[in-house]
């Protein structure tokens, strides 16, 4: 099937597919294993299906798709509970690593502080994969994945159609960058990774009406998701750091301190970074054909 002949019901139906088929694949490492890679892919499944049903939102029934969406949102609630404690456990064990002998033992002492916290999400986790509602939320997935509740703008072609759909995410990015400032707070540079995730989505998810320049424009903005993801995740890991000092040995609280200057630095280095990259995003190359 050529690009011309593809409609938004073959897009959305795609999309839908390869996220729900991301998270049965890896749904039983999730009960039963204990790889982080697992609940990370679990959890992009679930984020990029809220995406995409908010980005097709004028080809699908409003309130089958809201009604989706809100289960969703629930699921990835429990899956971010484990999975936002893995990435501060491992980046701080890295960054632990980094710091002299004797306080780079005292640091791990600390950050085992986060096993306990990720067994009890983990088993949460457990618990809500064997509730009736989560069975339910993956046979309505089933059911979305292969005949979701379409409107009469679904069957019309996807070239003509999508266009305005992504444009209208790349504009969100760009208006949120814009209005950043020259000392942006932390809030305004996560609200911006958000943006350039649900722009990237989009593209994706688009990709095959739009070939070459989709993929173009998902690249970009998966960059600034990374960077400022850095970013969040550096400042996520020194409010815990700075949290933690209080209940920690002198001993500890000293190389916690060493800790919370490395994600400082790392913070401050992925803002400097920020403004370089998105000049090279926002190009007419990247977007243009918007």
């Amino acid at each position: 099937m050529s690009a011309r002949d593809i409609t938004v019901s073959d897009v959305v139906c795609r999309a839908i597919s390869h996220s729900y088929e991301r998270l049965v694949t890896h749904e039983p490492d999730l009960r039963v294993g204990d790889d982080p890679e697992s609940v990370h892919q679990a959890r992009v499944a679930t984020r990029r299906l809220r995406s995409d049903l908010r980005t097709f939102e004028p080809f699908v029934d409003a309130q089958w798709a809201a009604d989706l969406r809100a289960e969703l949102r629930w699921l990835g609630s429990e899956l971010g509970a484990v999975r936002d404690i893995e990435v501060q456990r491992d980046r701080l064990r890295t960054h632990a690593a980094r710091l002299p002998t004797a306080e780079a033992e005292a640091a791990r002492r600390v950050v085992r502080r986060l096993d306990a916290d990720r067994a009890a999400a983990r088993f949460d986790l457990i618990v809500t994969l064997s509730l009736a509602r989560y069975t339910e939320l993956r046979a309505r997935l089933a059911s979305a994945a292969s005949n979701p509740v379409f409107t009469e703008a679904a069957f019309t072609r996807a070239s003509d159609a999508l266009t305005p759909v992504v444009r209208v995410r790349w504009k969100k990015l760009r208006r949120a960058v814009r209005q950043l400032g020259d000392n942006p707070s932390d809030d305004a540079l996560h609200a911006c990774r958000v943006r350039a995730k649900q722009c990237r989505y989009a593209a994706e998810a688009c990709e095959p009406a739009f070939g070459k320049p989709a993929r173009r424009l998902a690249r970009a903005t998966a960059n600034v998701q990374e960077v400022l993801g850095e970013h969040h995740d550096a400042v996520v890991a020194g409010a815990w750091l700075a949290k933690t000092a209080h209940e920690c040995s002198p001993a500890e609280a000293y190389a916690v301190g060493m800790l919370a200057q490395l994600e400082r630095e790392a913070a401050a280095v992925a803002r400097a970074e920020f403004p370089d990259l998105w000049r090279r995003v926002d190009t007419e190359r990247v977007h243009g054909w918007l």
